[in-house]
């Protein structure tokens, strides 16, 4: 953890990172956003080998695929909560 004097120290360098170098920016916006095509690449996945399991699996394949059919939901759901999240970016000074 981080003591409060050091974290001011920090949030100067990462704004004038921020203003002096866009690339910087860019990556460090794309680590906060989760991953929402990978997301949606395996809920389509998990639906696709659902139907797979249930004529191959028997019993078992029906099991396999209401837990592929529930996490591919899951997924989803997590997909719409995180395009209703900001990432709150910090504000330039001027000067």
């Amino acid at each position: 953890m981080l003591e409060p004097n050091e974290k001011v120290v920090f949030d100067g360098m990462v704004t004038r990172l921020r203003t002096e170098d866009p690339h910087f920016s860019q990556r460090l916006d794309r680590m906060c956003r989760p991953r929402n095509r990978l997301r949606v690449v395996l809920a389509v996945l998990l639906w696709t080998i659902a139907p797979v399991c249930i004529v191959f699996g028997g019993w078992t394949g029906v099991l396999l695929a209401a837990v592929a059919v529930g996490y591919g939901s899951y997924l989803l759901a997590r997909r719409a909560e995180s395009r209703s999240l900001r990432v709150i970016r910090p504000r330039r000074l001027a000067g």
